[in-house]
């Protein structure tokens, strides 16, 4: 009995100690938890492109530091363009308020034709355009939290930015000791799931290129098809408009939504054959995913679109803009982790 007693103690002492340890851990790493996660998912995903540059030239580390470096240029150019966008577009009407020179054009006829909101956008558009500054000054309340949406959109875009980069480092590093890496995580995964480890680390791998190829490579295409078609109509707001239609097609969701309304726009404002040609190319950029994903990136990622709608949108939700990313590849992993849990043993159809 006394035994026994000694033996408890000594176990509840210990087992007290390493929750401490455990805490204080994550305690010391929780600012870098979501960077260094998204890191590993970038390694895991980049991994392909990075062994086949290591192969031609021949040294891990550069290739890592080449990898790194496109990354961040992809990166950077892009993002600081959006922020200094809407920063700019927030600055420039707030100086048109103060110095009078905002001027609305008359409304277009054919708008009271548009359903549920045709008529009341009539109305007021007409209202702005009789008189900007009373208009304006009568709505100053609404444009302003607008305006500070506005702002803080551009501030997340930043915080994200660094975010992104400082990921990017650390998956460089996780590259060039790529091979210790995935020794050190089959080890992992063998003490914590038996024989069951390296299949489930493989399964997690595979996933994650997947998810990488069929949900994010084919909504940066997406994106990039679509902001040359406004670049070259010159559409307001460009760098804002394509940071949307990279969230709808991360979300599953059809960037027609953004589109849609731009097409409209541009058959008011260009002559025939430029709006007919930028309808055309954004219809088909739009639903261009149903021709990437099966021909140019494989079959992409067996995962419901709810899954990966919702890891998007709670990833953007719980960790801003970075989340978009990190919380579709996370559920789309546990998805397909919870699903050769359920499948294992069992016959095969």
């Amino acid at each position: 009995m006394a035994s026994f007693q000694k033996n408890a103690v000594e176990a509840a002492v210990r087992i007290a100690l390493l929750f401490v340890l455990v805490a204080w851990c994550y305690d010391i790493l929780k600012p870098f938890i979501t960077p260094i996660v998204w890191a590993a998912f970038l390694s895991v995903a980049l991994y392909p492109p990075y062994r086949r540059l290591r192969n031609s030239l021949g040294n891990a580390s550069l290739a890592a530091v080449v990898i790194v470096l496109l990354g961040l240029m992809l990166l950077l150019i892009p993002g600081v363009q959006l922020a200094s966008a809407v920063v700019g577009s927030v600055s420039h009407f707030a100086e048109n308020l103060q110095e009078a020179d905002f001027v609305l054009p008359a409304p277009y006829p054919a708008i009271r034709h548009w359903p549920f909101i045709g008529e009341w956008l009539f109305q007021q558009w007409a209202l702005a355009a009789q008189d900007s500054q009373e208009f304006l000054l009568q709505h100053s309340e609404r444009l302003a939290d607008w305006a500070a949406v506005l702002l803080n959109l551009a501030g997340g875009v930043v915080a994200s930015l660094f975010l992104f980069c400082f990921s990017f480092i650390v998956a460089g590093v996780l590259l060039a000791n790529s091979e210790r890496c995935k020794q050190l995580s089959q080890r992992f995964a063998e003490r914590l799931l038996g024989h069951r480890g390296p299949a489930m680390i493989q399964l997690s791998s595979d996933t994650i290129q997947s998810v990488a190829k069929g949900v994010l490579g084919v909504a940066l295409i997406q994106t990039v098809l679509i902001s040359i078609a406004f670049i070259a109509v010159g559409i307001p707001a460009t760098a804002l408009l394509s940071a949307l239609v990279l969230v709808l097609a991360i979300a599953q969701l059809p960037p027609l939504l953004v589109v849609g309304p731009v097409i409209i726009y541009v058959f008011y404002t260009e002559p025939m054959w430029v709006a007919i040609t930028f309808a055309v190319w954004g219809v088909v950029a739009s639903f261009s995913e149903h021709v990437l994903k099966p021909w140019l990136l494989g079959r992409g990622v067996d995962v419901p679109m709810l899954v990966i709608l919702l890891g998007a949108i709670g990833g953007l939700l719980m960790s801003g803009f970075v989340g978009l990313f990190i919380g579709a590849v996370v559920l789309a992993v546990s998805y397909q982790l919870v699903i050769a849990w359920l499948d294992d043993g069992l016959p095969k159809p």
